[in-house]
């Protein structure tokens, strides 16, 4: 039984009588998580996994509540707590075996988006259920009429194949009806299946190893432990949550084209309320669901809730059950924050879910200095298909680009990083170009691509690829128009671009322009033959503060690494450099107190 720790003020109030033991187990849990991506890391064929690393492992109690996770992708650690105990009741513990393994990626059943594979396992002691291993994983391909499932979908039945909680093991053996069903319906087959074999095996790594921690501790013992790991994070998360001052605090962005309505943008609004101990996060005034696949599932909007809330948090709190109790979500239905049946929701996932954090941390910037300005915002996903040059069998690549983060009060944004709701990985260009018939002609920062300002943001990056044979491009990027905001007087950052050059061509064109498509960013099968060149460049992120107050060593500094040029440095941050590129003190003091009287 769950116990009711609303009224509990500390962690003393719980009464833990072995807080070592406590602990030692809450690391055990989440080292089991941790080893299970490893196993995936290990195992699995695709480049999301062993490469990006887009998978997430964790480990639920019999109650169907998590107690523990691994580092790695927020994107998908927000929605699980809503993917498991969606699966949970719909097949029932009752329903569930020794050797049971259940599979989902249906995003109206608390799920991401439909790549988003979710194994889950019941592990069982002495034939009762006493725990859950789950993990969610990108599958690359899901069938569907997109490779890589992101373009300019319409509604769920043009992004894939849609699974309800099945078990694809029974006894300890695969389901081999239920494989046959998945590996018909993509184009690659062969990976597919060993991703999906290392998300199972995954799973049981982790039975073992809850069953031998039970072994040691006794199935009562491993309850009420469990039970106090999550009372402890939440009576930390409430105390957290108390210090922040009360109040209703609301912001609001904006998705630049769903790929299917020209010129249409979609409106996010979020209001963040702070009440004592609790928040509430409403996304009542947000636009209705669009036509296209920007949309965000509950779980997409309540994963990327938890993770702006979570980042907002100095505290270090064990991030499990506990720490999600106090936070409450209002995402009306049929809204780009809550697709209704059938609406497409999969670029929500990837593309959109960084805008909603972007969103939340402009609210949270009128209460708290931990905010940040926005990022680049986008994962510059790009889906490529074809033969492969050397064995003649089909491929499919997703591909994640990095992009600039925004400026914060106490730092620069990072350059070329994934967005902060994949946590991943971007693939080395050697890895690309030996497993597919692409080469990688550039990967540069991209100069001047950064919001200036006191702490300015992060670079985003340019890649360049030649087709060194026919392939098969969509692809699902933001900011193309769009430009990521500063805060405190920090400027915007620059935007993105998607942009072909035909083989014999001196022209960079959109696929807007060049194939006729309605959006610059969102778009489907275009064909691009041996030769034709693909730009893809990212934008930076949005500065932090007024751009003259910024140290003028760290200006210098972005003008020697060739970052910025020295009219920057003057015009947009008052930092005069003579012929040898140093400081001139006197004209930057005069420069500043200029700029400075101009902005009062």
């Amino acid at each position: 039984m769950v116990q009711d720790t609303s009224a509990k003020r500390s962690v003393a109030d719980l009464n833990i009588d072995d807080p070592v033991q406590l602990e030692v187990t809450r690391n055990y849990l989440i080292g089991t998580c941790e080893e299970m991506g490893a196993a995936m890391l290990r195992t699995s064929y695709s480049t999301m996994f062993n490469e990006a690393r887009d998978f997430s492992c964790v480990v639920f109690d019999a109650a169907g509540q998590m107690i523990a996770q691994g580092d790695f992708c927020p994107a998908h650690i927000g929605a699980i707590v809503h993917t498991v105990e969606w699966a949970i009741k719909e097949v029932g513990p009752e329903n569930m075996h020794p050797g049971d393994v259940i599979l989902h990626n249906d995003p109206y059943r608390g799920g991401c988006h439909m790549p988003e594979f979710m194994t889950l396992k019941p592990c069982f002691y002495k034939d009762e259920v006493v725990a859950y291993a789950a993990n969610i994983a990108h599958m690359t391909d899901i069938g569907g009429m997109v490779p890589a499932a992101f373009g300019d979908t319409r509604n769920i039945f043009q992004e894939g194949l849609r699974l309800p909680p099945i078990k694809i093991y029974k006894n300890d053996e695969p389901v081999e009806d239920i494989f046959a069903i998945i590996t018909s319906n993509v184009r690659t087959p062969k990976v597919s299946r060993g991703d999906l074999m290392a998300m199972v095996g995954s799973t049981y790594l982790a039975e073992r190893r809850i069953v031998d921690l039970i072994d040691r501790l006794g199935i009562d013992r491993f309850d009420l432990l469990s039970e106090q790991i999550k009372d402890v994070s939440e009576v930390m998360m409430r105390q957290a949550i108390a210090r922040m001052p009360d109040g209703a605090y609301a912001a609001e962005g904006i998705i630049e084209d769903d790929g299917v309505l020209p010129d249409t943008s979609y409106r996010f609004a979020a209001e963040v309320n702070v009440r004592g101990d609790e928040i509430v996060v409403d996304y009542t005034g947000s636009d209705p669901q669009s036509a296209g696949a920007i949309n965000q599932s509950f779980g997409t909007t309540a994963s990327a809730t938890y993770a702006t809330i979570f980042h907002m948090i100095p505290d270090d709190i064990p991030w499990n059950h506990g720490a999600y109790r106090p936070i409450a979500i209002v995402a009306p239905p049929g809204t780009v924050v809550n697709v209704n049946y059938p609406g497409s929701c999969v670029g929500g996932n990837s593309d959109t879910y960084p805008n909603t954090m972007d969103v939340l941390f402009a609210a949270f910037s009128q209460m708290s200095d931990r905010s940040q300005a926005c990022d680049g915002g986008t994962s510059g996903l790009l889906g490529i298909y074809g033969t492969n040059i050397d064995t003649g069998e089909p491929f499919v690549l997703l591909h994640i680009e990095g992009m600039g983060c925004g400026g914060r009060i106490d730092a620069d944004g990072n350059d070329a990083m994934v967005t902060k709701n994949g946590n991943c990985l971007n693939s080395p260009c050697e890895v690309i170009e030996v497993r597919y018939p692409v080469r990688i002609e550039e990967y540069s920062v991209i100069p001047e691509s950064t919001g200036p300002g006191a702490h300015r943001g992060g670079f985003g990056v340019r890649r360049i690829w030649r087709c060194l044979a026919p392939i098969t491009i969509s692809a699902h990027v933001n900011r193309t128009w769009f430009r990521p905001w500063g805060l405190k007087g920090g400027e915007p950052a620059g935007n993105a671009a998607l942009l072909f050059k035909t083989a014999g061509s001196d022209r960079w064109l959109s696929a807007k322009d060049l194939y006729d498509r309605i959006s610059a960013g969102k778009f489907s099968n275009v064909e691009l033959d041996e030769g034709d060149l693909i730009m893809l460049c990212t934008p930076g992120g949005g500065g932090y503060g007024a751009p003259h107050e910024r140290q003028p060593e760290l200006v210098r500094q972005d003008v020697a690494d060739e970052l910025i040029d020295a009219q920057a440095a003057e015009q947009t941050y008052g930092v005069v450099l003579d012929g040898a590129g140093v400081i001139d003190a006197d004209a930057t003091r005069l420069k500043r107190e200029e700029m400075s009287h101009a902005a009062t």
